[in-house]
């Protein structure tokens, strides 16, 4: 185990295991209670050489910073099934022999992740694990190996727990104001800038983040500034999901839930999943905007619900995943998707996806609990489907689908789910943005690749923000449900007679 000194100390945990290094993130280091469930952030397979590696890894590089050895000694498997077998299923039983950790532990997956860094059943596995002190005569309550600092926060919880677990780090300095940095160009190299009274440190400004149209980290973070006043509503208070891609799009990237040490400017929201303390990011001011942006957040990913009433969201999304369809039949669906919710009395907007598909976005009252959300949803969604059988399916596999379908993703609603934020960038080649559309426009010739951190600016100084409604038409359902209800009547009436 080693001890990392990068953008934030973490633990790199590593066994060797069919001539490489099996390797873990482990943001809060190793515990010995086994109540501890340590979140472990699967990484990449290193070389066995990298076992004794001690030193400073590179400004710019993956993972600058100084790095030493924390533990080291020897381990073996501690059940029967062969380790690669176990590793596939996700929990691996192991016992270590070192100089701080004894005894056997054990790692088991998070479910499996998509694109978004949800959990899917049925996709690939997931990087999310969780470390876990056996219960042996190594064990031991309480016990704190690493020192974890404590310090104010303005964490924001539903929850009681025993005080803040985020560091909250001052940032100071000589800072020049953005608007003037953001006025010079070819920007390069380190920076401190003043954004609304704080301080936020922006680095490798000139590090290549879009390598096809080379824009560059400078590039996004003047976008994200020029839209931060249009976007900052849509995310006020939501638990973020971040999507990293420190060295840019073409390069590996990381997803990450839970924080451990943030600036005294970014506010974080406590809860638990799985049975461990997670601290979500919310993205409540410019600064942090900018701070996500500097660490390789590209696209900015939204709960569904705010932290005052985590329990009820305020939008249900119909997310149109065209795979290989062109975009012209994704922008018929998305118009006979609005007819259906039409007819269901709910008025609906649309966007890109700033990729290849759209979202359309049925603002609601916050009081309905995300399992009813997830179940309506999943009725308007086989609702489309019957009315369009042609274009639309709610099969997710694409092998499964017929020629020209487009799948309806109702998935997204549940709980911890996320969609890409309006006037996102997305982690695309060109840059491309999710951008709000009048409906005029869906029925034009409108396509994704309009709009970019180029053209995003001015059509929004054009148009004002599309998306205002969505803020603001907080709409029932209940006369939608009803409305529901006699639509499918027929169709399980039908079924009933079948079966008779």
């Amino acid at each position: 185990m080693q001890e990392h000194h990068a953008s934030k100390l973490h633990y790199d945990f590593r066994l060797e295991l069919g001539g490489v290094l099996k390797s873990w993130a482990v943001p809060r280091g190793p515990s010995l209670d086994p109540s501890q469930k340590r979140l472990a952030m699967m990484t990449e397979d290193h070389p066995v050489n990298y076992l004794a590696f001690e030193g400073n890894i590179p400004k710019g590089e993956y993972g600058a910073g100084e790095m030493r050895i924390w533990d080291t000694g020897t381990w073996e498997p501690a059940w029967d099934e062969k380790p690669e077998k176990q590793l596939d299923k996700g929990r691996f039983g192991f016992i270590l022999h070192g100089k701080k950790l004894n005894g056997e532990f054990n790692l088991v997956r998070m479910g499996r992740s998509d694109e978004r860094g949800n959990g899917r059943a049925g996709d690939r596995p997931g990087k999310q694990w969780l470390l876990i002190k056996a219960k042996d005569k190594y064990a031991n309550e309480n016990d704190e190996l690493v020192p974890i600092l404590r310090g104010q926060t303005r964490t924001r919880s539903n929850r009681s727990r025993k005080g803040p677990s985020v560091v909250k780090v001052p940032v100071e300095g000589k800072a020049e104001l953005i608007a003037k940095v953001f006025k010079e160009k070819n920007l390069k190299g380190d920076r401190k800038v003043q954004v609304e009274g704080k301080v936020v440190e922006v680095t490798s400004l000139d590090r290549v983040y879009f390598p096809e149209k080379k824009y560059t980290k400078a590039d996004l973070l003047q976008y994200y500034y020029a839209m931060a006043e249009t976007m900052l509503p849509y995310l006020a208070d939501r638990p973020l999901i971040l999507k990293r891609f420190p060295l840019g799009v073409d390069e590996k990237f990381f997803f990450q839930h839970d924080v451990d040490e943030v600036p005294d400017y970014v506010e974080t929201y406590t809860t638990q999943a799985l049975g461990h303390t997670v601290d979500y990011v919310l993205c409540n001011n410019t600064a942090t905007l900018l701070y996500l942006a500097n660490k390789g957040v590209i696209p900015i990913h939204p709960w569904h619900s705010r932290v005052a009433d985590i329990e009820h969201p305020d939008w249900v999304v119909f997310d149109l995943d065209p795979g290989q369809v062109e975009f012209e039949t994704v922008r018929e669906l998305a118009l006979a998707t609005k007819k259906f919710l039409d007819e269901l009395g709910l008025e609906s907007y649309a966007k890109t996806s700033g990729s290849r598909g759209m979202h359309v976005y049925v603002p609601i009252e916050p009081r309905y609990p995300y399992r009813e959300i997830a179940e309506f949803a999943e009725r308007v969604a086989m609702g489309i489907v019957r009315a369009n059988r042609a274009i639309a399916t709610t099969v997710r596999s694409l092998q499964s689908r017929k020629p020209n379908q487009v799948y309806v993703d109702h998935l997204q609603n549940a709980q911890g789910k996320t969609i890409v934020a309006p006037y996102s960038v997305r982690e695309r080649a060109a840059a491309t943005v999710s951008a709000p559309l009048e409906w005029k426009e869906v029925r034009g010739q409108v396509t994704p690749g309009e709009f970019t951190i180029e053209t995003m600016p001015k059509r929004l100084e054009e148009k004002g923000d599309l998306f205002a409604a969505v803020l603001k038409n907080k709409q029932s359902l209940d006369a939608a449900l009803k409305k529901l209800d006699a639509f499918e009547k027929p169709k399980r009436t039908r079924a009933t007679k079948q079966k008779m």
